[in-house]
């Protein structure tokens, strides 16, 4: 073997048998160093060697500033979807049946809960007044006033079904409405005809127009339907603190104020077996949508209400739009969107918060699939 080699050999030996130690182990304060001014970093401390007396030693060091490097920023791109359909993961149908059928299953699963088990629902009814109508209203605004959640009431919600106004006047007085109120608002309104009316504490129906007119076969779906309509206008009133004007200013448009209203009713009315949503009470709503008023005007365009003939009807195409929206999000999220207009927040605002979907987009993609749900737009 090389003789260099067979020497290296206990050397290197020899050094592997000795203890590593760390360079920074000899910093010590106090301890001995070798050059004035050399420095050290240990312990997040630089130490400095300095001359003390005759000797040369570590000083008691300087803490190490911390450093903060900013961290990297990741760019974002916006995400590419092919179609409003791809970007919220709505399946765009192609026929009616599967969203009536998904709408009306959320539908039921919804109204099986008690959400509000302390609402009492007052009945009233003038002698005379048509006992179908009665019942009714009985079961249609049990129904909505115990699935649905809103702020508590105060006292038991009324519902006065009346033939003359004298007796409605009288009635409300008598259940602690002020003669302002029973007169200047609900014998007012009594006596303009319409076959009922709602509010947030209280709904009033015209039985003597309802018998007059013969609308329980005239207008059947009509008048299965109102109960749980006028119900749930006060549903949405007492959530979102108030109501949009005729005019379409206010909180919401009303497709989104009466609209709701209309769908629950007819649901309602099925639920309680009076009427199949599906084969009845559907096509309620798409004969309003179809009017020629209507038929011409975008959604969005069906802000007011003004009763008008020519006018659009936010009835119909609005129970239509919410059977889609509540097809794809739920009654949940479809009722945070009035809980959201009750914190004030505007409307697509109230919308996008609640339901994740623009409402702009909203829009579009009910538009694509109007002939599909049975109202194509002339």
């Amino acid at each position: 073997m090389n003789k260099r080699l067979i020497a290296f050999l206990p050397i290197l030996s020899l050094f592997l048998s000795l203890p590593l130690i760390p360079v920074n182990a000899a910093v010590k304060v106090g301890g001995t160093c070798s050059k004035a001014g050399i420095k050290s970093v240990a312990a997040s401390k630089t130490y400095t060697c300095v001359k003390s007396g005759k000797k040369l030693v570590w000083n008691k060091g300087v803490a190490v500033a911390a450093s903060n490097p900013t961290p990297a920023t990741t760019p974002t791109t916006a995400a590419n979807y092919a179609t409003l359909w791809e970007k919220y993961s709505w399946v765009k149908p192609t026929s009616s049946s599967s969203v009536v059928t998904a709408a009306t299953d959320k539908f039921k699963a919804y109204v099986a809960v008690t959400r509000s088990k302390d609402t009492v629902i007052k009945i009233a009814a003038q002698d005379g007044a048509d006992q179908t109508l009665v019942g009714w209203v009985k079961d249609g605004a049990n129904l909505v006033a115990k699935a649905f959640d809103y702020p508590k009431l105060s006292k038991p919600f009324l519902e006065v079904i009346g033939i003359d106004r004298a007796w409605v006047e009288k009635t409300y007085i008598e259940n602690g409405y002020s003669e302002n109120e029973a007169k200047n608002d609900r014998g007012r309104a009594f006596a303009e005809g319409a076959p009922g009316f709602g509010g947030s504490t209280t709904n009033t129906y015209n039985s003597g127009v309802v018998t007059r007119n013969n609308l329980l076969v005239n207008d059947k779906l009509g008048m299965m339907q109102m109960a749980g309509h006028e119900f749930f206008h006060a549903v949405q009133e007492r959530i979102s603190g108030g109501v949009p004007s005729p005019d379409g200013l206010g909180i919401a448009p009303q497709w989104f104020w009466e609209g709701p209203a209309t769908f629950i009713g007819l649901q309602t009315a099925s639920y309680l077996g009076w009427a199949s949503y599906t084969t009845e009470g559907r096509e309620f709503a798409v004969m309003r949508s179809n009017h020629p008023s209507t038929k011409s005007h975008l959604l969005s365009e069906a802000t007011k209400n003004t009763g008008s003939p020519d006018a659009i009807d936010p009835y119909g195409i609005g129970a239509i739009a919410t059977e889609f929206l509540v097809a794809n999000v739920g009654i949940e999220k479809f009722m945070e969107v009035y809980k959201n207009l009750g914190k004030k927040k505007n409307f697509a605002d109230s919308f996008k918060t609640a339901t994740g979907v623009e409402l702009t987009d909203f829009y579009t993609m009910f538009e694509e699939v109007r002939p599909v749900l049975g109202i194509p737009r002339s």
